[in-house]
């Protein structure tokens, strides 16, 4: 089975590839800019949405039997600043795949978030109405009606939470992120009534491959770990893993009137049906910290500035 990936690059795309690879299929991976190497024989290649037809002359000279749509621009300050290009990539490039997809037979599989909802009633059901709070929710509401509306069969919209996970660049997952401020110097203000559903993102990628496998899961579905947390508790733990002082990160509260607007307080999923038709287990938040890796390039800072670095040993 040939599969290609949509946004390789990026934190679950790479997962995506990974996953695909492990399983014995063959990858097609793009991204929109870097060029992620996967292994001897696999290497993104660079594909922009904003070119219409290259994207179908791509697919129509490949002809993949799956194609999952990792792409999308996912930072809500981002969308913010720059909705019309973020429409571009979180919309219409969806449904433009989503037909192609339909067009050459090919099973489509879309990524969508939490950021539909608006965190007063958690957990969700896939079959509870949406009310994104967010230009961010907004679009990826809107790409999941017009991504069902292509196909009844066929195709899969799969919402997912925050990921917890290794990035290609060492940059776009959560941890991450808290390591990159304090190594600039800086301290995190992280709420602790922002209460989420972290996800592993090798977990995910094993679910999303799942539903590449399994044609008859066709439809709206949820996907998350097995517990939830407040982003404070959740950068604490990271720190904890790593061996550094939580001191480094302060307590703050999305109740904060500069905090309030767009940040849903409480989402969660209920994973069922799903949960029930996947071999994949939903993990939880522990199990997630395990798999969490310094980036290279901030392994000499990490052993001098932790307080205990030996509770981390590469992977080299």
């Amino acid at each position: 089975m040939k599969i290609a990936v949509l946004g390789a690059s990026g934190l679950l795309g790479s997962a995506v590839c990974r996953s695909v690879i492990h399983r014995g299929y063959s990858l097609l991976a793009y991204s929109n800019r870097e060029t992620i190497s996967f292994s001897d024989q696999y290497h993104s290649k660079q594909l922009p949405f904003s070119d219409d037809n290259q994207l179908t002359r791509e697919f129509f000279d490949q002809w993949p039997d799956a194609v999952v749509n990792c792409a999308a621009i996912s930072s809500p300050d981002t969308v913010d600043q720059s909705p019309e290009l973020a429409h571009l990539v979180n919309v219409e490039g969806a449904s433009r795949l989503a037909s192609i997809s339909a067009h050459i037979g090919a099973r489509f599989i879309h990524i969508s978030t939490d950021m539909v909802f608006d965190g007063s009633t958690s957990p969700y059901r896939s079959t509870d109405m949406p009310n994104p709070l967010s230009e961010y929710g907004r679009q990826k509401l809107e790409s999941e009606k017009r991504v069902l509306s292509v196909t009844d069969e066929n195709l899969a919209v799969l919402r997912i939470t925050l990921l917890n996970g290794n990035s290609p660049l060492g940059r776009r997952s959560q941890h991450e992120k808290i390591l990159r401020a304090l190594m600039s110097g800086k301290k995190l203000t992280l709420f602790d009534d922002e209460i989420r559903q972290p996800c592993s993102v090798e977990n995910l990628s094993d679910v999303i491959v799942e539903l590449i496998e399994r044609p008859n899961l066709n439809g709206l579905f949820h996907w998350a770990g097995n517990e939830e947390i407040s982003r404070y508790e959740l950068g604490i733990r990271i720190l904890k893993r790593f061996g550094i002082n939580p001191e480094n990160i302060i307590r703050g509260s999305i109740k904060n009137p500069e905090n309030q607007g767009q940040r849903p307080q409480h989402l969660s999923f209920i994973l069922e049906p799903l949960a029930s038709k996947v071999r994949s287990v939903p993990l939880s938040i522990e199990e997630q910290l395990k798999e969490l890796q310094i980036p290279k390039d901030m392994y000499t800072w990490y052993r001098k500035f932790a307080d205990s670095p030996n509770c981390y040993i590469p992977r080299f």
